[in-house]
């Protein structure tokens, strides 16, 4: 998700509208003085707290254990309900904030329509052109390793700048100043982590589409994971700089955000089998954000406010869209599954998920955007100060 931060709204003078909703300027600051989208200490676990343990007791398992560590990976793999409950929501999650209000169909075109075309006719195509030898549901497997690889290389893009959206959600919300020269090297790093990414995924390509660049692969990836060291030593060296200069550390969640994606993928290369893991931990990373845009929408339009002595009336909206975004997930995931079961390696179930999946990356990279102040009034509003905004 590349910059956290949809797109939903227009500011007048005094008051804020979010899709259609009006919102207040607040004058106050946060409990902690720091910002916070979930909680304060939310923020840090979903962010990347959870992500860390995770792939540490991975590497753990893998530097002591070995081959063990596959039974893990296949263990977690099973756990369709950790699918159903954070990674496909996730998935969901930034539909509502698309299509609502109307508007955005106008204004977003290429999210809304065009892009939904494009992967329609290429559903039709795989549907029409398949041989149907055993089920009427078989789909074309050119066609679908096709969508399936955009899918998976279009991930690297997504991984890497919901990471700096992360990053710079909460430098705003803490008021940590970068500077010009920390930005581009913080970037570069992730821009060599996608780059690895790719790389790491040309290696199950077909020999014949790399024209024999495949022997290549293995020296190259070699080379990318050692640029990838050398830039998360320099970021360490930075968030070393930054306390030396300021006597304090830069927020937490900004730290795991920056340490968790650097986790993804030495686990990745290590545990391939683990990417499981990498995927639940990006999910729960994302989630966070749509419900709590959904929230302040509901909260602008009923005037619900959080009491200080007691749990915010505004939880209630919170769970509802959660539960209907499992919802919504079971019915795009899990459900073709059940409904048209066939025999192939890229069956019409996986058809469909790599077409919501890169609908999904292109919404994320179109409409969360946090350099955009109407965004930002947007996913800030519950916050007693206006300051991020």
């Amino acid at each position: 998700m590349k910059h956290f931060s949809p797109p939903l709204l227009a500011a007048s003078s005094r008051r804020k509208s979010v899709g259609g909703h009006q919102y207040h300027s607040k004058k106050s600051s946060s409990p902690q003085g720091v910002g916070y989208i979930a909680s304060p200490i939310l923020d840090f676990w979903l962010t990347g707290g959870v992500s860390v343990i995770a792939m540490g007791t991975l590497l753990l398992i893998y530097w002591l254990g070995g081959n063990h560590s596959t039974s893990v990976t296949d263990a977690i793999s099973q756990a369709i309900v950790l699918q159903a409950l954070v990674n496909w929501p996730h998935f969901m999650g930034a539909y509502g904030l698309l299509y609502q209000p109307l508007s955005n169909i106008k204004k977003y075109p290429f999210a809304t329509l065009y892009i939904p075309a494009i992967l329609l006719i290429c559903l039709v195509l795989a549907l029409a052109t398949a041989p149907h030898q055993a089920s009427a549901w078989e789909v074309n497997q050119d066609i679908a390793y096709a969508v399936w690889l955009v899918a998976a290389f279009y991930l690297a893009w997504h991984y890497t700048g919901q990471a700096w959206g992360m990053m710079a959600t909460f430098s705003r919300l803490s008021g940590l100043m970068l500077g010009p020269r920390q930005r581009w090297l913080l970037r570069a790093g992730l821009r060599l982590l996608l780059i690895w990414h790719v790389v790491w995924g040309a290696q199950d390509l077909p020999d014949h589409w790399l024209g024999g660049l495949g022997r290549y692969i293995p020296e190259l990836l070699q080379v990318m994971t050692w640029l990838c060291v050398m830039a998360f030593l320099i970021g360490i060296g930075i968030w070393v700089s930054i306390r030396s200069q300021s006597g304090r550390w830069p927020d937490k969640r900004v730290l795991v955000s920056w340490l968790a994606v650097y986790m993804w993928y030495w686990v990745l290369l290590l545990m391939p089998a683990a990417y499981v893991w990498v995927q639940l931990s990006h999910a729960l990373q994302y989630l966070a954000f749509p419900v709590r845009m959904q929230v302040n929408q509901a909260a602008a339009s009923t005037s619900l406010l959080m009491n200080k002595k007691r749990l915010p009336r505004w939880m209630p909206v919170g769970l509802k869209y959660y539960l209907w975004l499992v919802g919504l997930g079971m019915l795009i995931f899990y459900l073709p599954m059940i409904l048209f079961p066939v025999n192939q390696t890229y069956g019409l179930p996986v058809v469909l998920a790599s077409m919501v999946s890169i609908h999904h990356y292109f919404v994320d990279g179109c409409i969360w955007k946090i350099s955009h102040p109407e965004v930002r009034r947007a996913l800030f509003w519950h916050l007693p100060s206006q300051k991020a905004g």
